[in-house]
């Protein structure tokens, strides 16, 4: 029977994965809404659509930009820039990618037509120009000194015949690209299954012949876990890091994230037109004990919106010290001697945080009528009401302290109830700066100018825990969006074939 067996494996066709060769997944609870990267602008989302496509450029999982598509750049002039492309990369269906693929998916994403949710991070570009098959030049509105980062976490490149052949429903539902995986099935309300692209342009990899999305109950991500039937889980509760690591089965992995609870503050009206009362809330909150329970302990205490690692963060400067005494004088000097109520819109995934701030804040008299709002609903709320601020989750898909404050603090974001002439000038001076040293010291002057005028509530830096099978040696990505094409198998890899 053994011989039988060894036949039968040797005989089994190169191009469908060996037993053990597929890494399975589970990074959230529901199916992403469509595959089509024009119709997507969220964390779960995007991490399966870069395992089938590919950018010209990307990061490394330290958050470093560095080449995909493009093999390398230059800068022409201070608004022009002229990128070449690899040779000989064609998309998963055949169709040979080039500048024409890399104008096409550019002018998609920067078109509002096309409805892509973030296309107002996308702003700066005017128009691309192909130069040659293998060269294409983007041509900015202003300088853009973050053009590359914003490449990097925005920017996918679609096959424009299929498309156009196929329609963009179809797409979403069958996507192509030229990522290290390609697209094989999609089982609504359970996986999705894709399989190597053996004819990947990065020599080598990917390292697994099959890579699965499921889609659990929180309840029964870490008990797939630890049966067998999911190696990766993304969202390891901390309560579970224990039971994991006693299970000889699977491992904790920690890695810090671009990832905080933000808010955006009203400045123009109301309390919060008053600095020190904004410097109140900061000093009420108890970050240490925020952390341990709202985190479990797998965060870090952050002084602005911007983290260790981004461009622009200032690590001088130190998170507001919990100082009760203090935020009740600042709030008696403001004019509130008997405390303040305010009201805020809070995003769900923000609730429990909100809940444990509000208890810190009740403490100094400050009162927080808070409203929960969906992703769909928060900006039409936003626009619709009056709030003294907002509140919710938003982790850095452009590894640069600009995406975070940006969302929150710009006056033309539409997540922002911020209006800072001073605010805006000092990001925008930051944004044109193309020489890297020149863009730091901006970025690091608009992070005091945010910490000193108390321009959010300013919480934590979440540290992500995953839960990985011992046969997986696992590469986490300091954006939280892994590329899985960088993990590989360790050890006895478990005995499972690629499900078609």
């Amino acid at each position: 029977m053994r011989a039988i067996a060894l036949l039968l494996l040797l005989a089994a066709p190169a191009a469908y994965p060996q037993p053990g060769a597929v890494l399975r997944v589970c990074d959230d609870v529901v199916d992403p809404p469509s595959l089509n990267p024009l119709k997507e602008f969220s964390e779960k989302n995007h991490t399966i659509i870069q395992q089938i496509f590919d950018g010209l450029v990307r990061f490394d999982p330290e958050g470093n930009v560095e080449p995909a598509l493009a093999s390398d750049w230059r800068w022409i002039d201070e608004k022009t820039l002229e990128m070449r492309l690899r040779p000989g990369v064609r998309f998963h269906d055949g169709e040979p990618m080039n500048a024409e693929s890399v104008r096409f998916s550019l002018e998609k994403f920067v078109d509002p037509k096309s409805g892509f949710p973030g296309a107002g991070f996308l702003g700066s570009i005017e128009r691309v120009e192909v130069v040659d098959a293998e060269t294409v030049r983007i041509k900015t509105r202003f300088p853009d000194g973050i053009l590359l980062n914003r490449l990097a976490g925005l920017v996918t490149i679609m096959p424009p015949r299929y498309i156009a052949a196929r329609g963009e429903e179809y797409f979403g539902a069958h996507p192509v690209g030229t990522g290290a995986f390609r697209f094989v099935s999609w089982e609504a309300g359970s996986k999705i299954v894709l399989e190597a692209n053996e004819h990947y342009w990065a020599d080598g990899y990917p390292k697994f012949r099959g890579l699965v999305f499921h889609f659990l109950p929180v309840d029964k991500q870490v008990s797939g876990l630890l049966d067998g039937t999911i190696d990766v889980v993304t969202e390891l509760p901390g309560t579970a890091t224990l039971k994991v690591v006693k299970s000889g089965i699977a491992d904790v992995v920690k890695k810090e994230s671009f990832y905080t609870i933000g808010s955006s503050v009203n400045v123009s009206s109301g309390p919060l037109a008053d600095k020190r009362v904004r410097q109140a809330i900061n000093h009420a909150i108890n970050r240490e004990e925020l952390v341990r329970y709202d985190l479990l302990g797998n965060g870090k205490p952050l002084a602005t919106l911007s983290m260790a690692g981004e461009t622009g963060h200032d690590p001088s400067l130190r998170p507001y010290a919990y100082d009760p005494d203090k935020a009740r004088r600042l709030l008696r000097e403001a004019g509130y001697p008997n405390g303040v109520k305010l009201r805020a819109i809070v995003k769900m995934q923000g609730e429990r945080t909100m809940r444990i701030i509000s208890t810190h804040l009740a403490r100094v008299g400050i009162v927080v009528d808070q409203y929960l709002s969906t992703d769909g609903n928060t900006i039409q709320e936003i626009r619709d009401n009056y709030w003294d601020f907002t509140m919710g989750g938003c982790p850095d898909p452009m590894a640069h302290s600009f995406f975070i404050q940006s969302v929150f603090l710009s006056s033309f974001s539409p997540f922002s109830i911020a209006r800072s002439a001073e605010y805006d000038r000092l990001l925008g001076k930051m944004v044109t700066a193309l020489d890297a040293q020149e863009q730091e010291r901006a970025g690091m002057e608009l992070d005091r100018y945010v910490y000193e005028q108390a321009l959010g509530v300013f919480t934590y830096q979440r540290v992500k825990t995953y839960g990985v099978s011992k046969a997986v040696s696992f590469v986490p990505s300091i954006t939280g969006m892994s590329y899985f094409h960088l993990s590989r198998p360790a050890g006895k890899i478990a005995r499972a074939g690629l499900a078609r």
